[in-house]
């Protein structure tokens, strides 16, 4: 995950693992792997974006290195395979291709190589139900690691080893990065940028610096949606709702100049010259859509995040939507709108900012929350932005209302207990137009500043 560092405007990665000492890593910013639930305390990884300086013969020699260290094991595990029937062990394998040939990689930066194929089998064995398939492309460039064994640190710089006899690989750090110990850099990664064209370094650092979760604190439930990202409400049922109506109109942007690409694409040779220069803008198309809407929703998680610090929040409920689109058969234009929701990245983000306040995420099912009529109990099927009630006369903002009934869930077990109180829009960032566009908007009351937009 890519944002922008508020405090010195580098790029980070969140990888938000707990610990990866020793070759283990465990993902989910301190989840744990049985309930899936925030643990006590979680260490913060961050993997820091640093531009690349080695001359691009040099830096291509060190990926191609990987692409066949990784190639050779692949192709040497099938091919016993095929002649005697047998699977190689991981440590098999790696045995094997380090007595046949050579290398100018550190042994461990080598064994990354050979590691990330077996990884890859592990993963295929584990969604073979979901027609996951066996690693079998070759790989002439491979992104290269260091990992921590192969790390000095020297001078304010890194030293990244290779072969025995070989020069290492010489990397300046920032100033913030310099003064950490030796023991915070995790891992190191040459990554190739097939959009920009250029290599740049991927610093993993581990600050060791644990966020306890908060014991105290009101729960909070948010509601999410395709228009509006999310709708959170408090225990007194008061609503606010995050608007961010631009990042809905980059995926109407990205489907249709998609589609115009890939019907001009069709009438075309495949792989000729005017197909590989539509292919091109199909690709430049679809990287800058992806960087653009990963900043909004990184805007957004921050505003989230940001108001469930102010609510002195321990706790946030949102409903589990991971399978909204298995099985699905709506209409075309409805069917493409789910499909281009990405909300299990917006919750990843929400993962681990919200971990570094020591506030705790949660799922739970959000079956009928959005129309359980809070007030009766009455079932409706909702139509536009707002919800009414047949029973009881009940009219209230759709999101709202979905937002008031996950609370009430959280709290008490079941709908009915919450009802709909202020309900409040807030822009997550400042639009473009404005001369502060990089800012998220804080948030404060109108009787001191406000930014907030009611009625958007």
């Amino acid at each position: 995950m890519r944002h922008r560092d508020e405090r010195g405007g580098r790029f980070l990665r969140l990888d938000y693992s707990r610990s990866q000492r020793g070759g283990t890593e465990i993902r989910g910013a301190g989840a744990c792997d049985s309930c899936g639930r925030s643990c006590e305390s979680r260490l913060m990884i961050r993997t820091h974006i640093l531009e690349c300086h080695l001359p691009r013969s040099e830096a291509d020699a060190l990926n191609r290195e990987s692409g066949r260290v990784y190639t050779d094991t692949l192709v040497w595990h099938y091919r016993i395979y095929r002649r005697t029937g047998h699977w190689l062990s991981q440590g098999a394998a790696e045995k094997l291709n380090d007595s046949l040939s050579p290398t100018t990689l550190h042994a461990h930066s080598r064994d990354a190589a050979q590691q990330a194929f077996y990884k890859a089998c592990k993963t295929a064995k584990a969604t073979r139900a979901e027609g996951g398939k066996y690693p079998h492309k070759r790989k002439f460039y491979r992104t290269t690691s260091w990992k921590a064994t192969g790390i000095r640190l020297k001078d304010g710089g890194l030293l990244l080893a290779r072969a025995r006899g070989l020069e290492p690989v010489a990397v300046v750090l920032p100033s913030d990065l310099a003064t950490m110990p030796k023991t915070a850099f995790v891992e190191m990664r040459l990554v190739y940028d097939l959009i920009a064209k250029r290599h740049r370094w991927h610093l993993v650092v581990d600050d060791g610096v644990e966020t306890p979760l908060r014991s105290e604190g009101q729960t909070l439930a948010a509601d999410l949606g395709e228009i509006h990202p999310a709708a959170i409400a408090n225990e007194a049922g008061d609503v606010v709702i995050f608007t961010a109506r631009d990042l809905r109109a980059l995926n109407q942007y990205r489907n249709k100049r998609l589609a115009s690409l890939q019907t001009r694409q069709s009438r075309l040779t495949k792989r000729s010259r005017r197909w590989k220069k539509l292919q091109r803008r199909k690709t430049y198309l679809l990287a800058r859509n992806d960087r653009q809407r990963r900043d909004i929703e990184h805007k957004v998680t921050r505003a989230i995040t940001n108001h469930a610090k102010a609510e002195g929040a321990k706790r946030l409920v949102v409903g589990d939507i991971r399978d909204i689109a298995n099985g699905k058969r709506l209409n075309r234009n409805a069917q493409q709108k789910v499909s281009g929701w990405s909300h299990g990245r917006q919750i990843a983000f929400l993962v681990y900012k919200l971990a570094a306040e020591g506030v705790a995420l949660e799922r739970q099912s959000e079956a009928y929350s959005s129309k359980t009529c809070p007030a009766c109990g009455h079932h409706n099927k909702p139509k536009g932005r707002n919800y009414r009630c047949a029973r009881c006369g009940f009219v209230g903002h759709r999101d709202a209302v979905g937002a008031v009934n996950q609370e009430s869930q959280a709290v008490h077990g079941e709908f009915g207990h919450v009802q709909v109180g202020s309900v409040k829009y807030r822009r997550a960032f400042v639009r473009r137009s404005s001369p502060d566009t990089g800012h998220v908007a804080r948030e404060v009351h109108p009787t001191d500043g406000s930014r907030e937009a009611v009625g958007l």
